[in-house]
């Protein structure tokens, strides 16, 4: 009977629309929120490499460890400056 029409089935579809546009929504911050946390991780990880290159004796060791926190902070500020803003 195409003419006999349930209310709360159209109301229960409307609803699952709902869900569905929410769900993405916190979907697509969730992968924004992500970035950010990775981020924060590149930066820590330079603090890190900075403190301990200032431990080790021989200069070759200490260049390189300061050559490799650079090269990850340019990274990780390029990552910074590309991402969405709020």
């Amino acid at each position: 009977m195409p003419e006999y029409k349930i209310k709360l089935a159209e109301q229960a579809d409307s609803k699952n629309e709902q869900a569905s546009a929410l769900f993405e929504e916190g979907t697509h911050a969730r992968h924004k929120a992500d970035a950010y946390v990775r981020i924060t991780v590149w930066l820590a990880t330079v603090l890190l490499l900075t403190a301990i290159g200032q431990r080790f004796h021989f200069r070759i060791v200490r260049l390189c460890t300061l050559v490799l926190a650079v090269v990850l902070l340019t990274m990780a500020l390029y990552f910074m400056l590309t991402l969405p803003h709020m």
